[in-house]
């Protein structure tokens, strides 16, 4: 009897600490949800948030608006969601270089820890980098790039969209991998690192898809690999993993988070809310369009994928990152 007793009591513990929680994700959201883009307007990230924020919006009959905290690599931003209420009403759209702002040496002093401050929500989009080259060079495979800059020791740079971010990291790495003298030349975003490549001042680098895509297309700059699996929005591209390269098998990501401690059903609410405007036509049209592919990853998997990233990049950072 009395154990039937102690059992009826913890279930009702149980109901009487679940049943919040479910109320709240039922209600959720019954007021304004604010999405955190932690850099500023105008780039592929921003875009996203905003394609979300208007389909949320007239799914939830709520306003959904975009804030651009801008500052840090992305670190200013994601610090104003980490201390936020953990309640949903509060989140964080943003890319791998979470990841990328806290490991290596920066680790010691990190303002955050992407796998204890955060619950991911939903890996939203995957974010390819590929691996251009100015089209005048001779060279026409990555063999002949390698060869052509083995010829020439000392003469031969690549560009990146900023120091020890993805695009650097990926070009250090091959840099390495490949033994090649290539020096790295920063740029502060995507569109002087273009500038960079199509005018010659560098002989290559990586550039994500959604920038380089229209320069490939118009033949001002010219695709050799990309990292990652062989991307359909460039088919006829080989993977660096394909080229012997298995090092540079990783592919960058848009991702949404809530702060840690968000209840669970609100994060599956939001997640699977978030999931279904990924899976409308018209935004799929809209991401493709912009050279990204819509993942829809849930929120284990994405989860699970961060922390393999942290490892990944922590390593990378640790061997060819800059101090």
């Amino acid at each position: 009897m009395l154990s039937l007793v102690v059992r009826w009591a913890v279930a009702l513990l149980a109901a009487a600490v679940v049943a919040p929680a479910v109320l709240a994700a039922s209600a959720f959201p019954s007021r304004p949800v604010t999405i955190v883009v932690p850099f500023p307007a105008g780039g592929s990230l921003d875009a996203v948030a905003r394609i979300c924020a208007e389909k949320l919006s007239a799914k939830w009959g709520q306003p959904v608006v975009v804030d651009n905290r801008a500052g840090a690599g992305g670190l200013v931003g994601a610090q104003r969601v980490k201390v936020s209420p953990p309640d949903g009403y509060m989140l964080l759209l943003t890319n791998s270089a979470m990841v990328q702002n806290v490991v290596g040496a920066a680790a010691a002093n990190a303002p955050y820890d992407p796998v204890r401050d955060f619950k991911p929500v939903v890996q939203m989009t995957d974010a390819v980098a590929v691996f251009i080259v100015n089209p005048k060079l001779p060279a026409k495979s990555l063999q002949e790039f390698i060869a052509l800059v083995k010829r020439e020791p000392k003469q031969h740079s690549y560009g990146s969209a900023g120091v020890n971010q993805t695009l650097h990291l990926l070009g250090a790495t091959f840099n390495e991998a490949a033994g090649l003298d290539m020096v790295h030349v920063p740029q502060k975003g995507d569109g002087p690192l273009l500038n960079d490549i199509v005018g010659g001042q560098v002989s290559g680098g990586f550039a994500t898809i959604a920038a380089a895509g229209p320069h490939i297309a118009a033949g001002t700059v010219r695709a050799l690999g990309v990292a990652g699996p062989r991307s359909p929005l460039l088919p006829d591209v080989p993977s660096f993993k394909e080229m012997g390269f298995p090092q540079l098998d990783v592919v960058g990501w848009f991702g949404m988070f809530a702060p840690a401690g968000t209840p669970e059903p609100v994060v599956d609410r939001l997640a699977d809310d978030i999931a279904g405007v990924l899976k409308m036509p018209e935004v799929v049209a809209r991401l493709r369009s912009m050279a990204l592919t819509p993942t829809g990853l849930p929120s284990a998997e994405f989860g699970a994928a961060v922390k393999r990233d942290l490892g990944y990049w922590d390593t990378v950072v640790r061997r060819v990152g800059e101090k």
